[in-house]
């Protein structure tokens, strides 16, 4: 097997691999992050019997794969360099493709040259953000923090998902791969780095807006609350005076009943005392009237001439006589 051969069985053995994130740098080992350059032109022609429709079947993973095995193979080659057509590149890349492929999908030569200007166009915009995260040089973070934090800048900034990370697992390491990117872009790479600075420049000065729009909205929300605190206080301050303002009512009222009803206790102890008062009074004229009346009973008695009424009669008006002239004695005796 000759040299070439050799080379196709090399990077095919990629293809059998599953690359998988390295957890020093989602896979990737110490080299710097690379581009590659613009999506090649198409070739003007395309080999006889090869020419189908203008778009073969949709790509699997592993044709993209094999699409990147082909072309580490073919435009990479040693030999015969970067110096050959483009023509007769995608020529090689689609006999490469056409061999190894184990898919039962037709693809043609037009397929995998839009298929490879995808993957390039894609990688590119990922490697620009990865060397951006990179440059900010943030120590508290690590080789896997950035990879994250790579693939969700570019989810952000370019509305989808990366979704040629096999592809660039497989790329990312090879020697030839970074020397050709090293050689074909090194303007475009400056351009790249001016451009994502400026990305980096224009989020920073949105952040800073947007921290101080935060902060004016949290000093006029602190300001509002502040107004509502002293609101409060002041409700407050009229409800706790309105309260001790009915406790006074209530307790004016409360001693102005008692004083009605110690005045109505008093009126009715007058009354009470006046109307024991005229029962006294009454019942002295009635006393007295009972005294005089007895009195003119006594005298009548006394004036009534005894000798001239019978025996019976005569002791018993006698009798009355003698008690009379006994209790006139004893009043005069306590006199």
């Amino acid at each position: 097997m000759d040299s070439q051969d050799s080379g196709h069985m090399y990077f095919t053995n990629l293809l059998r691999q599953d690359p998988q994130l390295d957890p020093t740098y989602g896979g990737q080992s110490g080299n710097s992050p690379m581009t590659i350059d613009a999506s090649p032109p198409l070739p003007p022609n395309e080999p006889n019997g090869i020419r189908k429709s203008m778009r073969g079947a949709n790509f699997t993973p592993e044709e993209d794969k094999l699409l990147v095995s082909a072309w580490l193979n073919c435009s990479l080659d040693a030999v015969q360099g970067t110096d050959q057509k483009h023509s007769q590149l995608w020529e090689k890349i689609f006999e490469y493709f056409q061999q190894y492929k184990e898919t039962t999908n037709e693809q043609i030569i037009k397929s995998l040259i839009h298929r490879w200007s995808a993957i390039q166009k894609a990688t590119n915009k990922f490697c620009a953000k990865l060397a951006q995260v990179e440059r900010l040089n943030q120590s508290d973070m690590t080789k896997q923090d950035k990879f994250e934090k790579t693939k969700i800048m570019y989810q952000s900034l370019e509305k989808c998902s990366f979704q040629f990370e096999h592809c660039w697992h497989l790329l990312k390491d090879q020697p030839k791969w970074i020397w050709r990117a090293t050689k074909d872009v090194p303007l475009k790479a400056e351009k790249g780095k001016r451009k994502a600075q400026g990305k980096q420049a224009e989020e920073n000065l949105q952040l800073r807006k947007m921290k101080y729009t935060l902060l004016e909205e949290s000093r006029a929300q602190e300001k509002e609350f502040y107004r509502l605190k002293a609101e409060k206080i002041e409700y407050d301050k009229e409800k706790e005076e309105k309260k001790l303002h009915l406790e006074d009512e209530r307790l004016r009222l409360e001693a102005e009943k008692m004083r009605i009803e110690a005045e109505k206790m008093r009126i009715e102890a007058e009354k009470e005392q006046s109307k024991i008062r005229q029962e006294d009074e009454r019942l002295r004229l009635e006393a007295e009237k009972v005294e005089l009346a007895k009195k003119e009973s006594d005298q009548r008695i006394m004036m009534m001439d005894v000798s001239v009424m019978p025996e019976m009669q005569r002791l018993y008006f006698q009798q009355l006589q003698t008690e009379i002239m006994m209790r006139h004695s004893n009043a005069r005796d306590l006199d």
